[in-house]
Parts: C-alpha cells; structure tokens; sequence
C-alpha cells in the first residue's frame, strides 16, 4: 500500500491543511483612538499581507544596509584618498623646500672650496666675484644619496621593509633639519667672508699719489704762519697734474672748494671710513659718483692753502682723523 493512501497519514495531512487554511483566514486589527471626540479606526490586514510586508521590509532594509555599506565604504576610500593626497602634497612641499636649501647649501660650499683654493687670507678677501670653478674631469660624474635614501636603506637592511608617513615625515624632518643646519654654517662663513671683503674695500690702503712724503701726520710746526699745528693728513708732493687717486672704493660725497683744502675730494668709503684729497689742480668726480680703489679722481696742484703742488690726504675713521701711514706701504711708487 502507498504511503498517501494510508487513512492515517491522510487524516493527519487534512487536519494540517484545515489549520493552515484557518490560520493565515485569519486577520489582524489596529483600532486607531485619536484624542477627543473623533471616532476611533480600525485598520485589517490578513495574516498573508502582514507575512508578505514583513518579507518585504526585511528584504528592503538588507538591500538599504548593502547599499550603503558600499556607499560608505566608497566615501570611505575616497576620504582617504584625499587625505593621502593632502599629505604627499605637504611632504613634496617639504622635499622641495629641503631640495633647495641643499642646492644653496651646495651653491656656497663650492664657493667657499673656490675660496680656500686662493689660499692666503688676502687672495680671499680681495676677490671680487666667487662662484664655483667649471666643471673637470673628476667633477663630470658626481653625485650620491641623500641623508633620507640612507635612512632608507639602513631600513631595508634591518628587514624593516615596512615604511609608514611617520616614517617619510621623520626622514623629511632630518634631511630639513641637516639641511638648515649646514646652510646656517655656510652662511656664516660665507657672511664673515662678505664682512671681510666689504671691509677690504672699505679700507683705504693704497697710496693716493706717487710722489715724495713732505709731511706726516701728527703735530708739525705749520708751513704757513711757523705755528704749531695737528696735522690730520700726510702730504705727498709731486710734478703738477699729478694723478690723484681713490685708495679705496666708495661714494664721492664732496667734489669742490672748501677753505683750506683748496679744491677737495671727499670719498665715504663704508664701514666708517672716508677719505679727504685736498690742494688739487683739477677735479674729476662730481658729488655722488662711485667710485673705484685706484680710479683718478684728480690731479695734484697747490689750490687752498698750499706752499706748492701736493695731496693733502687724510684718513677718517669713524668721524676721527686717523694715521693714513698705518695702512700704507712704506713707498709711493
């Protein structure tokens, strides 16, 4: 005998289906009571419908959890691809900036190696532009790490192949922080080097004219009146016409006739020095011409108080008349 034709399974089976049938006939009522005197209301749904909604609502908000999973982990991603980009924008302002520090820092250590290379003290400051030899043979193919590859390696050589942007940021931060180190110690010797030279420049060192000492600097008894004076100058006599030259470069800040001096020349050389030529025959600067140590600013004469053609040349040093002898050698010519 088949199993469906077996009376109890039947029976089981129709009493199933009876149950069922009466179970999902079945409706569910919400009654609605609004505050006041409105009436209340009844809304019915039958089983089917509540089962179907509460399918539906499921399935509805797995599908709204899936979407926005993937939406936010897509705004997710981009956040953080922005930020990434943020922070390789500031490390390459970084890089750049150390990268320019290091090729000033280089800039100046090639001057000052062409520098040392001139050897004595004298050969350094008294040039007038440095810049950094031209290439040779052994400097044609140079080059090397930075303090950052190093860092790197010294990385990769310890099994550490794991770089995170702390550890970029650190390196960057070492390499900037090298970098300003020796641009600083390059500065300062290059800016000691500066002073040196602007004050080689400033100094007068140079005899103003060829010709025969006549007089010194210091108390004289006075060629005019027999009395005795403080001469703040040396006088150098020579043939008339005599070129008359600056003994440092400088600012003319006086080309004319002044008492005394006859027609003078008064050159501000900087660093406070200045320089005075008096007695002269002709002048060749005007007020305000710069000028070079060795140019011909005039010619010897005997103008002002004079008892024949000479330099009067005296050396000021911040605003006090100083012995020019002390930065001369001891022959004009």
């Amino acid at each position: 005998m088949k199993p469906f034709d077996n009376p109890i399974w039947r029976f089981t089976m129709d009493r199933l289906v009876r149950q069922w049938r009466k179970e999902i006939s079945r409706r569910l009522t919400i009654m609605v009571i609004p505050h006041g005197i409105a009436r209340p209301r009844q809304l019915s749904f039958s089983v089917p419908f509540v089962v179907f909604m509460f399918v539906a609502w499921t399935a509805f908000t797995g599908w709204a959890g899936l979407v926005a999973s993937e939406r936010f982990d897509y705004w997710r991603a981009k956040a953080n691809t922005h930020f990434l980009k943020l922070k390789l924008e500031f490390f390459n302002k970084q890089l750049n900036e150390s990268r320019t520090m290091l090729d000033e820092v280089k800039e100046l250590e090639s001057e000052l190696r062409a520098l040392m290379a001139l050897g004595s003290r004298d050969a350094i400051i008294q040039t007038e532009a440095i810049r950094a030899p031209a290439p040779t043979n052994e400097t044609r193919a140079s080059g090397g790490p930075t303090l950052a590859d190093a860092a790197v390696l010294e990385r990769m050589l310890n099994g550490n192949t794991d770089f995170s942007f702390d550890d970029i940021a650190k390196d960057i931060q070492s390499l900037r922080r090298e970098a300003e180190t020796r641009l600083a110690g390059a500065r300062e010797i290059a800016q000691k080097i500066e002073n040196e030279r602007q004050l080689y420049k400033s100094t007068p060192n140079l005899w103003p004219a060829l010709g025969y000492l006549t007089s010194h600097f210091g108390s004289r008894l006075s060629p005019i009146d027999g009395f005795v004076e403080a001469h703040k100058g040396m006088d150098i006599a020579g043939p008339p016409g005599t070129p008359i030259r600056a003994t440092a470069d400088g600012v003319v800040k006086l080309a004319g006739w002044a008492g005394g001096y006859g027609k003078v020349v008064v050159v501000d050389h900087g660093m406070g020095y200045s320089t005075r030529y008096g007695h002269n025959r002709q002048i060749l600067v005007k007020t305000g011409d710069r000028v070079k140590r060795g140019q011909i600013v005039a010619t010897m004469g005997e103008t002002g108080n004079a008892t024949g053609p000479h330099c009067h040349y005296e050396v000021w040093y911040n605003g006090r008349a100083v012995n020019p002898g002390k930065f001369l050698k001891k022959h004009t010519s």
